[in-house]
This record gives structure tokens, sequence and C-alpha cells, in this order.
């Protein structure tokens, strides 16, 4: 560190307090990074931990009067390099911003700090007969500052939406250091451009998310959970047709038998999983119960059984089972919710795509080959929320296989069958550093240079998360 940089940290440290400030090499190691480990450095300037609204913006003209860059940080839960600090930024940790503000039950509207959990607003919400509907298998650590930077969207985005639908207000700190207050209680405010929806999925890369107002709805009566064990890919789509005509979908899943054998290897168990006879791939999906009382609950699993019966009478189905408790529900709801911690010790090569529902199964049948193709020996598993579309890859490498080069060309006909197909090459993880070089297998140039002067009109000094979205 030289003596600008010493000094710059001193400045923070006379402004924070010497506990918010942290430069020792495992913490420097641990914020300046997120799931995703990729081909770049990790090498954050220091870490500052605000404690509120005033100590980001602090942050903020300090690092602007002194050309230093910043990387807005929450959970680290990502997977696109999204939170990596890489180029000597100060990571800005908002883990201390964490408190639950305020809930209205009337209104339907939940105030909070940035760093409080998806799963803290979820219980949050809960205690009122509401619920917050962005669900996904992180939200015990991913924060809902950085599930709103990135528009985070989970296993419930059938029936729900994406992040973006659930935020009525923000509170950001821009590149001046000033605050914006955008929406926030008003139902209706038609006064020209939407500026908040600009923040939302940006990645951190237009300013500091520094609370946020968030939309809540009711619970609904209950649900079905159920697990399909499928012959082969089309199957799914099938399925998907039958079980929408027979129900209200909360949630449409698929993983492959592959993935199966990681979680229960993960878990120190053996065995064919939850079938007596492995399939090739599964479903995952939870009926809405759109009316309380036990007579709801049997009519709705009298439509569902008479409708795997028609399934499996036309080879849609090998096998299937209907939760019969909730302790069962959530036992079958974890083979699908473990399977990302379960790959993460093999260090997998991630994709998350966005395709036409009705393409997936020819999309499956062209990537397999390319994987095997472009690196040869490596296995490839793929599960993801088949009834929005959205796949995410994982390829376990084989030994010897170099990390660069081969996952280069690897990446570059993925993509490029993802455009082929109309598809996005991000779902929902975002762009980050790892996908820069691809955008523009989703992006068009008029768009690219659209979003790059909207980046230079609300951050001319490029402070914030530089690198990220845009080379």
């Amino acid at each position: 560190m030289n003596s600008a940089h010493s000094a710059f940290v001193a400045a923070l440290v006379t402004e924070l307090g010497e506990d918010a400030v942290r430069t020792e090499a495992d913490d420097l190691a641990s914020y300046g990074a997120d799931r995703c480990r990729g081909t770049w450095s990790i090498a954050p300037l220091a870490i500052a931990l605000p404690r509120d609204v005033a100590q980001i913006q602090h942050v903020v003209r300090r690092c602007a009067a002194e050309g230093v860059a910043i990387v807005p940080s929450g959970g680290r839960t990502g997977l696109a390099g999204g939170a990596a600090a890489s180029r000597g930024e100060l990571v800005l940790s908002l883990e201390r911003m964490r408190r639950i503000l305020a809930v209205d039950a009337s209104t339907r509207l939940l105030r909070c700090e940035p760093g409080a959990t998806v799963e803290a607003v979820q219980l949050a919400a809960a205690e009122v007969g509401l619920v917050y509907p962005v669900d996904f298998a992180a939200k015990g650590s991913a924060q809902i500052g950085g599930s709103i930077a990135t528009n985070a969207g989970g296993v419930r985005v059938l029936r729900y939406g994406s992040t973006r639908a659930w935020v009525s207000g923000l509170q950001v700190v821009i590149a001046s250091g000033e605050l914006l207050e955008l929406g926030g209680a008003l139902v209706k405010d038609n006064t020209g451009y939407d500026l908040r929806q600009l923040f939302i999925g940006a990645e951190g890369t237009l300013g500091v998310i520094a609370g946020a107002t968030l939309r809540l709805t009711a619970a609904p009566a209950g649900a079905q959970v159920v697990l399909c064990a499928l012959p082969d890919d089309a199957a799914m789509l099938a399925l998907f047709d039958r079980v929408q005509r027979a129900c209200t979908l909360q949630a449409f899943e698929c993983f492959e038998h592959g993935c199966i054998e990681q979680v229960m290897h993960h878990r120190g168990r053996t065995g064919a999983g939850p079938f007596a006879q492995p399939s090739p791939i599964y479903v995952l999906f939870e009926a809405e119960l759109t009316d309380p009382g036990p007579a709801a609950e049997q009519s709705l699993r009298e439509r569902i059984t008479a409708m795997l019966g028609d399934a499996a009478a036309a080879g849609e189905i090998d096998d299937a089972t209907l939760a019969t408790s909730q302790l069962q529900a959530r036992e079958l709801w974890a083979l699908r919710e473990d399977i990302s911690e379960s790959l993460h010790r093999h260090r997998p090569h991630k994709g998350d795509v966005a395709l036409p529902v009705a393409r997936i199964p020819e999309f499956l049948a062209r990537w397999r080959p390319l994987v095997e193709q472009w690196l040869p020996g490596a296995r490839a598993l793929v599960f993801g929320h088949v009834g929005d579309g959205n796949l995410h890859l994982n390829v376990l490498p084989a030994p010897g296989i170099d990390a660069r080069e081969p996952y280069a060309r690897y990446d570059e006909a993925t993509y490029g069958l993802v455009e082929a197909l109309g598809g996005s090459i991000s779902a929902e993880h975002g762009i980050g550093l790892l996908k820069v070089e691809h955008l523009h297998h989703s992006r068009s140039e008029p768009e690219l240079a659209m979003m790059r002067a909207i980046k230079r009109a609300l951050d001319p000094q490029g402070m914030f998360n530089p690198g990220k979205i845009f080379s």
C-alpha cells in the first residue's frame, strides 16, 4: 500500500471508526470475492463497513475525491464475479446495515436496510401473515441490496416474478454522494422516468443501494409438492403443459440424476435417490392451494393424482411421489436446493442461461455434445427453473483441463447456441466479470451503446464496480 492509499485508509478510519475499516489479508481475501472463482485476481485496497446511510455517503464522497473505485458488497453469494474486487477497489460491505425498519400489513410494505438477508425479510413478513415471495437457496446469506442489484429470481419466478416486481422504493447513493429517494409507499406516481428501475439489476455499477421498500403479498392457503421421475428431456414440456392445466403452479424445477448423486454424496449417503430406480431427469413442482381447508386439499391432490396417471399412461413420467406432510415437502425441496452446495466442492464451470421454454429440449440435445467436444472427459450436469426457461449449466472438470483456453472456447460455443435459440446468456446471476466478453450474444450494439451512455451519465468517473457488465 503506497502513501496515498495509506492516507486514504487513515481518513476512512477517522470518519467511520477503526472497527469499520479492515485491511488484514484474510479480510481482503474474504470480502473481495464472491462465490464465483474466475481467472481474475482478488486485490481490494480495503474493506469499509458503514453503519448507516450517512456513512455510505461519506465513503462515496471520499472515494470520488481520491479517485478510488468502489465495489458494493452484500452477502457475496453471487456466481458471476459481480462482487469481486480485482483492481485495488474499496469494498463497501453493507452487512452491518441489516435492520428491518418497518412492516405495514395494511399496505403490504416492508422497509429495510440493504444488509438484511432475504430470509430475515421473509420471516418479518411471516410475522404479520404475509410473504416476501422471492425465494432461492442462498436466502439465509444473500442480502436484499445484492438481490436487488442482481434482480434475483429463484424458484418461484413462475408464480411471482423476479425481484424487480417486488421493489416499491429504493434509497440510492449516487456518485456525487447525494441520496436519491426513488419510489416508496406510493401506488401511483406517473411523473416521468422511473429511475428506480435503472438500479435494479445494474449490479452496483450505477450507485449504492442504501435502503429498500418491498412489496409483500398474501400467503397461499397451502401447497402440494410433487417429485416426478421422467424418461427424457422432452417429457418435461409435456408434463409442464399438463400441470398448468390441472393447477396453479408456484414452481416447476428440473434436475438430472447426476445432481441427485452429488447431493447424496454430499450428505454421506448412497443409493438410487428418491425412487427405487433412477431416471435421467426429475421434475419437482409445487402447486398452490387456492382455498383453505381439508376439502380443498383433497380436491387438489385428486386433480394432481389424476393428471399424473394420464402422464404415466402417455409415457411422460416413470414414477412420482406426492408429499403427504410439511416435513416430506421440505425433504423433497432439499433435493433441489442442496444441488448447488453439493457441486461447489468440485469448483464447477457454471452457466446461467435463459431460453424460450419450448426450446429447452433442443438446447440440451445440442449443448451436451458441446461439452464433450470442447472439454473431453468433463461431466455435464444441469438443473434449473424450467418453468421460466432458466437452466443452470454445470461442468465438472476432468483432470488436466487447463482453466482458460478450453473453457473459453466452450463458453463461446455455448453462448452462441443460446443466442441462436433466442435465449439470454444470463437469466438471473448477472454479467459480473464472468460474462463481460459474451454480452454481445444477448445485447445488440445499439443497446450496448445506450447502456454505456447511462453509465457515463450516472457515474462519469467510472467509480462504481468497474469492469462489471462492460469491459
